[in-house]
C-alpha cells in the first residue's frame, strides 16, 4: 500500500517512531485530539493567529478552546499561554506560522510542568527545525499535504509521534474504529479519514524533492530580504511556506493580484470568525491582521524580484 510507504518515509523524515496518514490536515488535527480521549470539559490552548482549522479541530472534538494571542512574530505568546492554563487544561496546540518556529523548549517545559500533551500544527512547516530537532517530533505532530504546502499532493495529512500506543488509537479511529478484527463491533467513535493510495503516490513524489524545494524557498526568501523595505520586514522563517510582510494597508493584495502576483491576506484572529466570536484576547493578532500580507516563495528567482518590485511600487 502506497500510504504505508508514505507513513514509513515521512516518519523517518520527521524523526519519529511512527506516522498515520489521513486524508487532510484538518482531519489530522481532529483525530489527533479525539485519540487522546480526553474527559468532558477539557480545555485546549489554541493560538489566535492561525489557520482556523486548528480551532475547528477542537470544536469538532467537543472540547473547549482557550485562545491565546500572538506576539510580534505572529506565534503564540508563550508568556500569555502560561497565564491561560487551568486545572481543566489538557493540551497545548501551537502553530508554526508561515514556516516560523515556536520556541519548543519553552512549550515542552510548560507541558512537563503542568502534565499536558502538545500538538504541533506543522501544516506550514515541513522541514523546519528548532535547535536541530524537526518540528512535529516533540510529542504529537500534525501535517497537511494540501497542494500549496511544502510537501504536497492534491490533499492529505499525517499524525506523527513517538507514542506508538497513541498512534494505534489514531490509526483505528481514522478508519471507522473497526478494530483489528474488523468484526463490525465499534467500541469508540471513528471517522472515514483514510488516505488513498493515489494521494500517497503524489505526496511521495513531493517528499522525494523536498530538499530541492526547500532550497528554492530559502533562496527566494533571501531575494525578498534583500529588496523589502525595512519597515515591512517580519522575523525570518526557518523554511518559508510564504513570505509575510507588514504593510500600511493589506488591501493592496487585490492590486497585486490584478498585476499577476500570487499575493494573499494574512490570517484573521480565530475568535473573530464563526463559531468562536464569544471569545476575546485578540489585541495583537487583530492589529496584525490589518497589516500582514504575503508573497509566494515557490517561484522563480526572476518572479521573486518582480513580485517585490510590484509590492514596493504600492507602498
Amino acid at each position: 500500500m502506497e500510504f504505508e510507504v508514505l507513513e514509513n518515509k515521512f516518519s523517518e523524515y520527521i524523526g519519529t517512531e511512527g506516522c498515520v496518514a489521513v486524508n487532510t490536515g484538518t482531519a489530522a488535527l481532529h483525530v489527533a485530539l479525539e485519540a487522546l480521549q480526553l474527559p468532558k470539559n477539557s480545555e485546549v490552548i489554541v493560538p489566535q493567529y492561525t489557520m482556523i482549522a486548528t480551532a475547528w479541530a477542537v470544536y469538532y472534538a467537543r472540547l473547549n478552546p482557550v485562545f491565546v494571542d500572538c506576539d510580534d512574530s505572529l506565534l503564540i505568546d508563550i508568556d500569555k499561554l502560561e497565564d491561560s492554563i487551568t486545572t481543566n487544561t489538557k493540551v497545548i496546540m501551537v502553530t508554526h506560522v508561515y514556516g516560523r518556529v515556536v520556541n519548543m523548549d519553552r512549550i515542552i517545559d510548560l507541558a512537563q510542568r503542568y502534565r499536558l500533551r502538545v500538538i504541533e500544527d506543522s501544516a506550514e512547516a515541513h522541514g523546519c527545525t528548532w535547535n536541530g530537532k524537526m518540528v512535529g517530533s516533540y510529542d504529537i505532530g500534525c501535517f497537511s499535504f494540501y497542494s500549496n504546502k511544502i510537501v504536497c499532493g492534491e490533499e492529505g495529512g499525517a499524525v506523527v509521534s513517538n507514542d506508538l500506543d497513541y498512534l494505534e488509537t489514531v490509526k483505528d479511529m481514522k478508519s471507522m474504529s473497526f478494530g483489528k478484527d474488523h468484526n463490525y463491533m465499534h467500541n469508540k467513535i471513528g471517522f472515514n479519514y483514510r488516505m488513498s493510495n493515489s494521494q500517497a503516490s503524489l505526496i511521495l513524489k513531493s517528499l522525494s524533492e523536498v530538499d530541492k524545494n526547500i532550497t528554492i524557498r530559502r533562496k527566494n526568501q533571501e531575494i525578498y530580504d534583500s529588496l523589502v523595505p525595512s519597515r515591512a520586514i517580519m522575523p525570518t522563517r526557518d523554511v518559508p511556506w510564504v513570505y509575510d510582510v507588514y504593510v500600511d494597508d493589506n488591501s493592496i493584495v487585490d492590486e497585486l493580484k490584478s498585476q499577476g502576483v500570487a499575493a494573499r491576506y494574512g490570517f484573521k484572529p480565530v475568535s473573530t470568525c464563526e463559531p468562536f466570536r464569544s471569545y476575546n484576547n485578540t489585541e495583537v493578532s487583530n492589529t496584525y491582521s490589518k497589516h500582514i500580507m504575503y508573497l509566494p516563495v515557490m517561484c522563480s528567482e526572476e518572479d521573486a524580484v518582480s513580485n517585490m518590485a510590484k509590492l514596493r511600487s504600492l507602498m
